[in-house]
């Protein structure tokens, strides 16, 4: 499928003309607001390597020598007027002294570059970048520009910069985290190592650029793509003259003349024979043009490129492109999306639908995330979460429940994703508080999300893979201890409203000394079920002490929410007297009798919906457990009754004894 149907199908005028009024043209900065953060610029190498000379010689851009040097500089500021990118870098010389190692680690692990120093002239000084320098950060896991600083005293055959690059070659070969090299014999180069150390940092290669494959990234290619279709909305999503200029414009570039328009069109076909059509140039072509650039040592012009259009240093959305404040909750809050999004993605799903049949394969999944930093449904825990067709695909419920999947748990993500869309960035709700929605005595979400806990082996993992239509298994999640999702819709069956509501079961992998989720993460959980295998009496006695446990501590944070018990593998014989016992049990904390299941043999009784009624209905099914708050109020009336009643009778008594006294005296 050509790049040109994959827009079409993806993007409508409508979002692209609120999309370009919301979000372009904004340029970040490394420091946030305020004053730019210095960058941190650490020289290392070894003794006699010029460490501290090169310091001093871009300073003062002199050859001549200077008088009384210290063995080690302070920290030095090279005001930010020195570079291009107006800001700052603090340089920090380092002792070449054993007993100072541990320093200079510490400085090289916080380091945002490394001027790594050696003399030409010996050659065991350039073997020590190899043996010892480079393998040391290797270690310490240092990910920062390199820059190697070469200067020659006496023999003057390499003085000169090809000279440095063929006597590097090799180690540059080995250690592709090194940027680039420099001789500084000539002083008046000095500055330009620390100019080019702090160009690396403001403007680095890695998020950009694969140097072992001589290709963009992943991430690069999906965030240039975005600026191109932003880029041509207007122009079938074709780059023109116009077009050319226009980013130009956008990005503070002069802007191009026609004959220069048309020879860049003349050179990326000359050099990208698919990069160039009839109507200008292509997402090829645009592609090729970026990669050029890097190349060609151009790369603040990608970044200016890319910044314009909202991207940080990792390729993502800047935090100012993302609402933060749109989905601020408490943790008995959620955030869903807004019928309008719902809409939206539904339209995308209907577009994408009309060139895939009667569902969406995993290439069209693909472009749907196409401009977008990654794919989020390609990891865990959204990989394995919704249901899937034969061929891998998703319909349009799985395709929804997956959206609101990721914007119940990272909303952020959801809405970067939506961004990339051309959605506007309004595109989510929060609920109300859940203490409200049991004063109402009704929920008004429509995304539900239901913790399964229950013991090792009582049937968790193949409830969850019941849910999603997926056959039985009977490994419980291969051992996993990883918490798992699962996502559907669910047919209402009485729950109020017309609509379908979305389903989430999350498997709460129980820790072995019977560590619980914390309190903000138990707020989240709108109904739980507590699974237990019914064949097993010691495996109910578990799951029923587990929903005290639970019960008593959301209690005691205010975060009830309704409970069932789910009496699993009903397939098996049940343990001697279970259906009296387990009835009694749950008769007297006041919830359901136990929802008898096989997921074996795929007889659920209902269950789903029954949770989502639950759910719809957060008064009800609350376990009458005393909490620890209650039970320690209780115990303190009863303290305080038995003081006073103690207070009383001292009190009694001393008036008694005066009135003895008294009678005794007449």
């Amino acid at each position: 499928m050509s790049s040109y149907m994959t827009m079409n199908m993806l993007y409508s005028e409508k979002y692209f003309d609120i999309c370009l009024q919301n979000q372009m043209m904004r340029m970040l900065g490394l420091g946030g607001s305020g004053s730019p953060k210095p960058v941190r610029i650490v020289v290392v190498g070894e003794k006699g390597t010029g460490k501290t000379s090169l310091i001093i010689a871009a300073l003062n851009e002199s050859s001549q020598p200077q008088p009384n040097i210290p063995p080690v500089l302070p920290y030095t500021t090279f005001p930010s007027e020195w570079f291009r990118d107006p800001i700052p870098a603090t340089i920090i010389d380092t002792s070449s002294k054993p007993e100072d190692r541990e320093k200079v680690v510490k400085e090289v692990k916080e380091a945002d570059a490394i001027v790594l120093t050696f003399v030409v002239d010996i050659p065991e000084t350039l073997d020590r970048l190899s043996e010892y320098w480079l393998p040391l950060f290797r270690q310490l896991e240092v990910r920062v520009p390199i820059i190697i600083a070469g200067c020659s005293v006496t023999n003057r055959e390499y003085h000169n910069q090809s000279g440095m690059e063929i006597i590097t070659t090799s180690i540059r070969e080995q250690y592709l985290e090194i940027e680039t090299c420099f001789d500084w014999s000539a002083h008046h180069i000095a500055r330009k190592v620390f100019w080019y150390a702090q160009h690396a940092v403001t403007n680095p290669v890695g998020p950009i650029y694969d140097k072992e494959t001589s290709s963009l990234k992943p991430r690069c290619v999906a965030a240039l793509t975005r600026v191109y279709v932003l880029s041509t909305r207007d122009t079938d999503f074709i780059l023109n003259e116009a077009g050319l200029n226009n980013i130009q414009a956008q990005c503070c570039y002069e802007p191009l003349t026609p004959s220069q328009s048309r020879g860049l069109i003349d050179f990326v076909q000359e050099r990208s024979p698919l990069g160039v059509d009839e109507n200008g140039i292509t997402i090829e072509g645009f592609l090729f043009m970026n990669k050029y650039l890097v190349e060609q040592g151009r790369i603040r012009r990608v970044w200016n490129i890319l910044r314009k259009f909202g991207y940080n240093n990792e390729l993502r959305l800047a935090d100012d492109m993302i609402p933060y404040s749109s989905f601020k909750r408490m943790s008995d809050q959620s955030v869903e999306l807004s019928d309008e999004a719902i809409g939206f993605l539904r339209g995308v799903y209907k577009n994408l639908d009309e060139h895939s049949g009667n569902n969406l394969g995993p290439q069209m999944i693909g472009f749907v995330f196409q401009i977008s930093p990654e794919n989020p449904w390609s990891i865990a825990p959204y990989k394995d979460a919704s249901e899937k067709t034969d061929d891998g695909g998703l319909s349009l419920e799985a395709f929804l429940s997956l959206w609101n999947l990721l914007t119940l748990i990272d909303p952020a993500r959801s809405l970067e994703c939506l961004i990339c869309l051309c959605y506007p960035s309004s595109a989510v709700r929060v609920t109300r508080r859940r203490a409200l929605d049991r004063k109402e005595q009704n929920s008004d979400r429509r995304v539900f999300q239901c913790f399964v806990f229950g013991p090792k082996n009582a049937g968790k993992s193949a409830l969850l893979n019941r849910f999603i239509g997926r056959p039985y298994d009977d490994d419980n999640n291969n051992g996993s201890n990883e918490e798992r999702y699962a996502v559907n819709m669910v047919d209402n069956d009485g729950v109020t409203g017309d609509v379908k509501k979305t389903l989430v079961l999350k498997e709460v992998q129980m820790q072995e000394d019977g560590f619980l989720p914390s309190n903000e993460a138990l707020g989240a959980c709108d109904v739980a079920i507590f699974l237990y295998d019914s064949s097993d009496e010691s495996s109910w006695k578990r799951a029923i002490d587990l929903l005290v446990k639970v019960a008593t501590t959301s209690e005691d944070a205010g975060l009830e929410f309704p409970c069932l018990m789910v009496a699993a593998k009903t397939d098996l014989d049940s343990f001697p007297e279970a259906i009296q016992e387990t009835t009694r049990a749950t008769q007297d904390i006041g919830i359901e009798a136990p929802i008898p299941i096989s997921s074996k043999l795929g007889d659920l009784d209902n269950l789903f919906q029954k949770i989502s009624t639950a759910a719809e209905h957060p008064h009800l099914g609350i376990p009458k457990i005393k909490s620890k708050k209650k039970r320690s109020r209780k115990l303190m009336k009863r303290s305080l009754m038995v003081v006073s009643i103690g207070t009383g009778a001292v009190i009694v008594g001393l008036v008694s004894l005066r009135l003895y006294a008294a009678r005794k005296q007449r």
